[in-house]
């Protein structure tokens, strides 16, 4: 875990704000952020769900990016990265939370394995990752936290289940927001039509929102928006 980070990330001055971006989905609007955010030395952790793994890993990593391999559904391994963002001398100010938003085409019939497992990689590390990041906002009283979610229509069965943890994850957001708005902490849930990583057009008009929501004045905050193209 001591060289989850590099070297030139370590020091000791004044803690400043960082971004992760969680999600198995992610890499575009990850590579977009580190491009804008690089010249305010704000680094970009993009976290993704890797359930082998013991110890968080190291994937990829470029300047002002790195990407780390861990299982989100370890709270241990979760808060183990936090620290160490910490002491390199960041703070988590922006996390944004994809969610695997549908399940695998060639999935038939939906087992109660699948189904556990789908709810564990989405609705349950939901609530890991806020945990998580809003226990190390709330000292500051600082922090957006942006959950994005779809709305598509119910054809089937699999469907109709990513919908509902869709739906609980929306409540989740809204929750979250009246709790924490009073405390400086900024939740929202953005609704995305349609989740394309490849889409190029699609994630800079996510990435641009994101860091439109990220900049608002507490006085003006969003709580909830559906991006439109």
């Amino acid at each position: 875990m001591s060289k989850l980070l590099p070297q030139w990330f370590k020091s000791k001055q004044k803690a400043k704000g960082c971004m992760v971006i969680v999600g198995n989905d992610v890499q575009q609007l990850s590579q977009l952020f580190a491009e804008q955010v690089q010249y305010d030395a704000m680094p970009v952790y993009q976290l993704q769900h890797d359930a082998t793994k013991i110890q968080p890993q190291i994937e990829a990593q470029a300047e002002g990016l790195i990407a780390v391999r861990l299982n989100l559904l370890d709270a241990a391994a979760l808060k183990s990265v936090i620290q160490q963002i910490q002491k390199a001398g960041y703070f988590v100010d922006l996390c944004i939370f994809q969610p695997d938003f549908a399940l695998p085409e060639n999935s038939h019939a939906l087992s109660a394995q699948q189904l556990e497992n789908y709810w564990q990689n989405t609705g349950l590390t939901a609530v890991n990752i806020a945990q998580a990041v809003i226990r190390q906002m709330l000292p500051k009283q600082q922090g957006t936290l942006i959950f994005l979610g779809t709305q598509q229509p119910v054809e089937s069965e699999r469907d109709l289940f990513s919908q509902s943890l869709s739906a609980s994850i929306r409540a989740l957001a809204q929750s979250l927001a009246r709790e924490f708005h009073p405390k400086g902490i900024h939740v929202v849930y953005c609704v995305v039509p349609d989740w394309q990583n490849k889409n190029i057009e699609l994630m800079q008009s996510l990435q641009k929102t994101c860091w439109h929501l990220y900049q608002q004045p507490k006085s003006t905050w969003s709580q909830e928006l559906r991006l439109g193209l």
